[in-house]
């Protein structure tokens, strides 16, 4: 159990121990993308369908998300709800004894209301339960000539709820939006940290906290079939502190890096079929024990009836980690950061989702698998179901 503790440590995935036994790190570790491979929850049933590729596309508010130029409305007013699941799941089964078992704590809800004020600008509140995981991290024991005496149970949980405001402003071939975002966050971490005489003692810690990250967006149409996108997330850096159960533990510099989305979609005018691909850039490196994200989406829409719109796709989720970064004790010694585990990988998602227009509701299906592209021990299974209902005055 003691090579349990040491491992999950190392990696990073708990709040660092008190600063009077290591120096704390920079980043509190609940706000790092250690598990994001997990704990997105991939919101917006019509995009996770195509690939999650919509940079360049026109859709629903919840589009807004992934581009707040991206978003139209057909009527007067719009109100969109979806409900996602995704799998439980067991983390560093390769390290740790019977692995880390992971749940999704929230599930992958949005609502929203938008509202189309002229033929130019639309806007619309959209609350997004985006981020969300829960880790049992084992248990922890005390032990006096060789009999328990005292035993803790360790875990992890974090959700990243949001209120964003998107307001699109369309003129001619160009839309450009912006999307006033909150991002409110709260992580709880149950740990122990080593006494003098050898053994375990016990800490809570709380962190909440609301980080304002604006997001903008533009969508350039040279013809009416084509279209080009671009999306970009403001960095920010943020002081934060933990309330632990009897010390406060403070971390000056907190990165939210910068992300950025390029796009473009592509409408056959022969055959009611469209082509989307994504690159998506999040600047991880800010951290030094990650590297910068690059992946890349593809997605097909294909519209056998004007009521019914099939889709599919894929996207790559790549492995963050700087696997070269070391840290020291304080004794000189040098260690890897990273300790080598299968639950780290290149991972590939294949989608699937359809749409139904029944008068003015539309109804969107989608799944999401990482079995069929991946070989991997981990298995990733999102399900969404997503109602748009569009509103007209009398």
């Amino acid at each position: 159990m003691l090579k349990q503790i040491t491992v999950i440590i190392l990696l990073g995935l708990i709040s660092p121990l008190l600063s009077s036994i290591i120096a704390l790190d920079q980043q509190e570790s609940t706000c790092k993308p250690v598990i994001d491979f997990y704990a997105d929850n991939l919101v917006s049933a019509e995009i996770a369908g195509q690939g999650y590729a919509g940079v360049a596309d026109v859709g629903d508010i919840s589009f807004s998300n992934i581009n707040p130029a991206s978003f139209d409305i057909k009527n007067d007013a719009q109100i969109y709800y979806e409900y996602g699941l995704k799998n439980n799941t067991n983390l560093f089964s390769d390290i740790t004894t019977n692995g880390n078992d992971v749940t999704s704590y929230r599930s992958g809800v949005a609502a929203a209301f938008a509202y189309k004020f002229s033929e130019y600008v639309r806007a619309g509140l959209i609350y997004t339960a985006k981020s969300s995981y829960n880790m049992d991290l084992g248990e922890v024991v005390n032990t006096h000539n060789g009999e328990v005496i005292e035993t803790f149970s360790i875990s992890e949980k974090r959700y990243i709820n949001s209120l964003n405001v998107p307001i699109s402003y369309v003129l001619e071939k160009f839309r450009f939006g912006v999307g006033l975002n909150l991002d409110i966050y709260h992580s709880e971490v149950n740990n122990v940290y080593p006494l003098d005489n050898g053994s375990w003692g016990s800490y809570c810690g709380e962190l909440d906290f609301i980080l304002f990250r604006p997001k903008l967006g533009a969508i350039y149409s040279p013809l009416q079939n084509l279209s080009f996108g671009l999306s970009f997330l403001i960095p920010v850096e943020k002081t934060l502190t933990t309330n632990c159960s009897f010390v406060l533990l403070e971390y000056d510099k907190n990165i939210f890096p910068m992300e950025v989305l390029v796009g473009t979609k592509y409408s056959s005018s022969i055959i009611p079929l469209s082509v989307l691909f994504d690159f998506s850039y999040k600047q991880y490196s800010e951290m030094p024990e990650f590297v910068d994200s690059n992946n890349f989406h593809l997605g097909l829409e294909y519209a056998p009836f004007e009521k019914l719109h099939i889709r599919t796709g894929m996207f790559t989720n790549f492995d963050i980690r700087n696997t070269d970064y070391t840290v020291s004790d304080m004794y000189g010694n040098e260690f890897d950061y990273w300790q080598e585990s299968e639950t780290f990988e290149d991972r590939k998602f294949l989608t699937l989702g359809l749409s139904y227009f029944w008068r003015r509701t539309e109804i969107n299906l989608a799944v999401v698998d990482n079995s069929l592209l991946t070989d991997s021990d981990v298995k990733q299974t999102y399900a969404k179901l997503g109602f748009t209902v569009q509103l007209a005055h009398p």
